[in-house]
């Protein structure tokens, strides 16, 4: 199990990608799934970056990642409040994260919003 906590900062959302990665990797996941982790867990944690916390205050994301025996599932929780942008137009990034996964889920609660993804592992018989 994985389970890191790092201030909301795109830096460190970058960080998390690559430990996300390596995580993944010591399991050893097929590349493809690998790839997908990473990009649909940076996504979650970029709108964490842009959505959770007000400007000038600080927030943390927290990612966990969980390797069973048939799927894997990676989520990334805040403590803050939805914040839209001023660009009215939508961003790609829960549509992304939407396309990546085999299941995912974004529950919005009075303690901040969790989004939850799950991929189906591969049949390997023994």
């Amino acid at each position: 199990m994985l389970h890191l906590r790092r201030p909301a900062r795109l830096g460190e959302a970058t960080a998390l990608r690559h430990a996300l990665g390596d995580w993944a990797l010591a399991r050893r996941l097929p590349a493809d799934l690998i790839a997908d982790l990473q990009l649909a867990g940076y996504e979650a944690m970029t709108n964490v970056v842009e959505h959770a916390y007000a400007a000038g205050s600080a927030g943390h994301l927290d990612l966990h990642a969980q390797h069973g025996i048939r799927a894997v599932r990676v989520t990334v929780t805040d403590r803050g409040r939805w914040r839209l942008q001023p660009d009215p137009a939508p961003g790609r990034g829960l549509p992304l994260i939407h396309l990546l996964a085999d299941h995912s889920d974004v529950t919005p609660t009075p303690k901040g919003t969790v989004v939850a993804m799950s991929w189906q592992l591969p049949y390997q018989p023994s």
